[in-house]
């Protein structure tokens, strides 16, 4: 399976003339997924009642609103909770944005990122062809996104402007790339290019290391994490089990090559570990994106967190499974970033299956936030449509799964991060930025 999210939304449109406006963001691609035929009337017709031309409407507060009714009604079931005044008002929307206050929620992004670098990725210098079809991948996600220059504008000055000021996110959790032999011999993003970051915001963000593979050699992967923890203050750790060097990957429970690492982790002070798992993209090796290697370690590192970044999908069910069947297990989280975004907006039923799943087998304390941000623009669309976002009654009957009450979100959006963050969550955290929506 290879991941691409053009081919994920086959009607999305590829272009860097937009759209710019949150809202707009994500109501493409709501258009764009394989409803999108089935919502485009929806969507022509909240227009023509808010007498709007489609394009000055799609930018409007209420196109996001509408997006989501067209589903409720395409569907026959209820996703979201929207009321047609927010779908064919762009007052009303508005307003309601406006009654929100600022801080309201406590909202803690786990999955962020920044993706350039000051040397650039040039073909044949400094990147392979895989490293280069990826950056491609990232370039095209951020130009449909409204960032005219993809990846060049996924910079420390648009994390700022994107994410700390362009939406209701309080604490941003920033994460690395790694695949040093895709790209020259150091990492995508060297860790002193992402340290400016935190740098510029060291209240409002956590930093991660990452690029460690022991598959580059343990003991300078050892040295690494030391280097990291010293000189730069990380927070926790966030690897990729499947690597670019000639073994392609490696796994959690590997007692000669991975213990060793938790084992430094621990004495470090390093208690949260995150994983890529699911969304086996590209030339990678799809197996070392399957979570069943948590399963072990959590058992023998009891004091240390393991979180599966993208929920592991497609495969959060066995991940959900490794709680289900262990409820004793305290140590095993997941992270929604970009599974979120794909399936909200796309495959709305499969969303509900998901988070419906995770929620019931984890548990509403042991699912956190997260965006995959500014790969996808700024990320208010997707916390907006999270906001609404509910799982329809007949799944919760028939599944057991958990309703989706304001305390469960905000459980999701803030709540269980800060708890193993050791974050305040308190009116006093809350940035003193007014928050706008911003285009890029």
């Amino acid at each position: 399976m290879e991941f691409n999210v053009f081919e994920h939304f086959k009607g999305f449109e590829r272009t860097s003339e937009a759209p710019r406006t949150p809202e707009e963001q994500g109501t493409r691609f709501f258009l764009g997924g394989h409803l999108g035929p089935r919502l485009e009337p929806h969507i022509d017709a909240a227009a023509a009642k808010a007498r709007m031309s489609r394009r000055n409407f799609l930018a409007s507060a209420s196109a996001l609103p509408a997006a989501m009714l067209a589903v409720n009604n395409v569907t026959g079931m209820r996703f979201f909770d929207v009321t047609p005044a927010e779908a064919y008002e762009p007052a009303a929307a508005k307003e309601i944005k406006v009654n929100r206050k600022p801080g309201q929620d406590f909202i803690v992004d786990a999955h962020t990122h920044i993706c350039t670098r000051k040397d650039g990725y040039i073909p044949g210098v400094n990147t392979t062809e895989r490293g280069m079809w990826f950056v491609q991948l990232l370039d095209d996600l951020g130009k449909a996104m409204g960032l005219p220059n993809g990846t060049k504008d996924m910079t420390v000055e648009n994390f700022g402007k994107l994410i700390l000021e362009g939406s209701d996110t309080s604490v941003a959790i920033f994460n690395p790339f790694g695949f040093r032999e895709d790209y020259g011999g150091k990492d995508m993003i060297p860790i002193e290019e992402q340290a400016e970051v935190k740098q510029r915001w060291p209240t409002r963000t956590v930093m991660l290391g990452g690029g460690l593979t022991p598959n580059q050699g343990l003991s300078e992967t050892l040295e690494r994490m030391t280097m990291f923890v010293e000189k730069y203050q990380i927070s926790g750790l966030k690897l990729y089990t499947f690597d670019s060097t000639k073994k392609r990957g490696w796994w959690f429970d590997d007692q000669k090559l991975a213990y060793p690492m938790w084992e430094k982790a621990r004495k470090l002070g390093l208690k949260n570990i995150g994983c890529h798992k699911g969304i086996p993209f590209g030339q990678f090796m799809a197996r070392y994106a399957h979570p069943e290697d948590l399963d072990a370690v959590c058992d023998d590192f009891t004091d240390l967190n393991f979180i599966a970044y993208h929920s592991a999908w497609p495969y959060q069910h066995e991940l959900a499974a490794l709680k289900g069947f262990k409820p004793q297990r305290k140590n095993l989280y997941a992270e929604v970033g970009s599974t979120f975004a794909a399936t909200v907006t796309n495959r709305p039923l499969e969303c509900a299956h998901v988070l419906g799943t995770l929620l019931r087998d984890l548990g509403p304390d042991y699912v956190m936030w997260g965006t995959d941000s500014a790969l996808w623009g700024n990320p208010q669309w997707q916390i907006d449509a999270f906001r609404k976002f509910r799982i329809p009654d007949q799944l919760v009957e028939g599944h057991g799964y958990p309703p989706l009450t304001d305390e469960l979100k905000a459980k999701v959006f803030g709540l269980n991060a800060a708890r193993i963050w050791n974050l305040k969550t308190t009116a006093a955290s809350a940035p003193m930025e007014p928050r706008r929506p911003v285009a890029v």
